[in-house]
């Protein structure tokens, strides 16, 4: 069965701030659906596109899987620390979760980036198609999905199908913890070395150290020790 790709346009940070906000004032999920129809009805005129971009939105922020619901708190205080960097963090985790096509973008652009390799559209589609097979729909969610890096400013532009990754210093250790609790989550692993966690492609644009006693102190992980070194699991 084919994966499903969903990401098929481009969100903003002013559209995700507005769904993350909207999920703050605990509004019902109907609600937030109405809110959106209006607040993005203003720039899209599109009813198609407005309701595609709604359901991404609403993917990303309102239906949470049930496992991922304590990731969703985290993401969502970080978020309501009112730091730009902070907001960028938590909807990066939450679009991670909510879409895989989403990830495996960002993985291969972080990939490309580390070998010092030209960022280029027809790269990224390539890439893509060896992961997820050559399918019309993932043609335009890449275009898509780069276009959103860019407007989110994870991603600049050098020339038109040419760009160049745009690095982020994140020093808040809530932000930290929320991308530790996330990479777990996503790599399915029993558990992770720290050198993984600090070195991610999914999490390209962020530079970040993990600080053990953070980690600890915040009582959502395990420790222990293989091979001499200490790795990091998923609390109970």
């Amino acid at each position: 069965m084919s994966k499903i790709i969903g990401m098929s346009r481009n969100v903003n940070m002013d559209w995700l701030n507005e769904t993350a906000n909207l999920v703050l004032s605990e509004k019902s999920e109907l609600e937030i659906k109405e809110a959106l129809n209006e607040y993005l009805g203003c720039s899209i005129t599109s009813p198609t596109n407005l309701r595609k971009t709604r359901e991404i939105l609403m993917n990303i922020w309102v239906r949470t899987e049930a496992e991922n619901i304590k990731l969703k708190g985290l993401a969502l205080s970080l978020f309501n620390t009112n730091k730009s960097s902070n907001k960028l963090v938590a909807h990066w985790c939450m679009m991670l979760l909510a879409y895989p096509v989403f990830g495996d973008i960002v993985t291969a652009i972080g990939k490309m980036a580390d070998k010092q390799y030209d960022i280029t559209t027809a790269q990224v589609k390539t890439r893509m198609f060896d992961v997820w097979g050559e399918r019309s729909t993932l043609y335009h969610s890449i275009d898509k999905n780069i276009k959103t890096l860019k407007d989110i400013g994870a991603l600049g532009t050098i020339k038109t199908g040419l760009y160049e990754v745009v690095s982020l210093n994140i020093e808040d250790e809530r932000a930290i913890i929320l991308i530790v609790a996330t990479l777990l989550t996503l790599k399915d692993k029993l558990y992770m070395r720290l050198e993984e966690l600090e070195i991610s492609y999914e999490f390209y644009p962020f530079k970040y150290e993990v600080d053990l006693e953070s980690l600890q102190m915040s009582e959502l992980f395990s420790f222990d020790k293989f091979g001499g070194e200490i790795v990091i699991s998923n609390g109970n």
